[in-house]
Order: structure tokens, then C-alpha cells, then sequence
């Protein structure tokens, strides 16, 4: 929809021009990330369902699946706007463990909760209200090699180093 709307108001601008030789020109190509990527769909379905109550854990199961479909549905999305550095299979990978840590929860209430604050997060990263820092940092955590610990100086070679004998 968005791609569509510079070319839509260009040619509006043709036509108001009638007289004149030139042509509108046709919108940009380029990697134009603009905000509110997520289609309509997407936008309604956000919003529905965190205002939904589950009342049992099989409606919970479903709206799950659906925050989990949608997900990882975005990932290339993600990916492409906030220039995360690892690849899809990996950053799929991430998504997948953390709803995996959460799959033995049986409270409906605390599904809920974690469904409406998945939802919320889906929203911000699609309509790029999140930094680019915020996403990579995010799966910086999960992703990184952890820096190895700096080796200790034995006492012999700060002995040395000091030139104490």
C-alpha cells in the first residue's frame, strides 16, 4: 500500500498539470524502509488480539501459534530494516527457543499476558517505533560469542613486568 501511494499522488499531480509536456516521474525503487510495514491485516489483528481474554488453554494455544506464525512471518522484514547481522535461519532460531522456554505454562492468565506483550512488541518493531540498536541488541544477547576471560597475570610476570627481582 505504501509503495503504491507516491505514484498514485505523482500521477494526481500528471493530470492536475494537463497542459505541461512532463511526464510524473515514476516513484523510486531504492530501499526505502518506510514506517508501518505491516499490512492492514496485520495492523487489526494486533489489535484484536490483545484485547482477548482466552477462556481455556486451547483458545490460548491457538492465539500463540498466531503471535508465533506472524513472527516469524516478519523475520525477513526485520531483517532487511533493522540490518540485523545474523541470518533468518538463526534469528528464526531465537524466536523459536524463547516461545519453546514458555511452552510448559498452563495458567491461562500468564499466556494472556505474554501474548498481549508479544503482540506489543510485533507492532513496535513493524511500525519501526523501535531503534535498530534495540533489535540487534536483542538478538545480540541470545546470538553472541561471549568474549573469553582475560588471563590473570601470574605473580612471576608481574614480577617481571615490574622489574622486581
Amino acid at each position: 500500500y505504501s509503495s503504491t501511494l507516491p505514484a498514485a499522488l505523482l500521477a494526481a499531480q500528471g493530470q492536475a498539470r494537463r497542459g505541461s509536456e512532463r511526464e510524473p516521474r515514476a516513484a523510486p525503487t531504492s530501499c526505502v524502509v518506510m514506517a508501518g510495514a505491516s499490512s492492514i491485516k496485520m495492523m487489526i489483528t494486533n489489535l484484536s488480539e490483545k484485547a482477548i481474554v482466552s477462556p481455556d488453554l486451547s483458545a490460548s494455544r491457538r492465539r500463540v501459534v498466531s503471535l508465533y506464525r506472524d513472527t516469524l512471518r516478519h523475520i525477513p522484514w526485520i531483517k532487511h530494516t533493522y540490518q540485523v547481522k545474523y541470518s533468518e535461519k538463526a534469528m528464526t532460531q531465537v524466536v523459536a527457543s524463547l516461545f519453546r522456554e514458555r511452552a510448559h505454562l498452563a495458567n491461562v492468565h500468564e499466556i494472556d499476558r505474554l501474548i498481549i506483550k508479544g503482540r506489543m512488541e510485533l507492532e513496535e518493531v513493524l511500525h519501526v517505533w523501535t531503534g535498530d540498536m534495540h533489535v540487534n541488541d536483542f538478538f545480540d544477547k541470545y546470538l553472541e560469542v561471549k568474549p573469553r576471560q582475560k588471563l590473570q597475570a601470574s605473580d612471576f610476570l608481574t614480577k617481571f613486568y615490574n622489574n622486581v627481582e
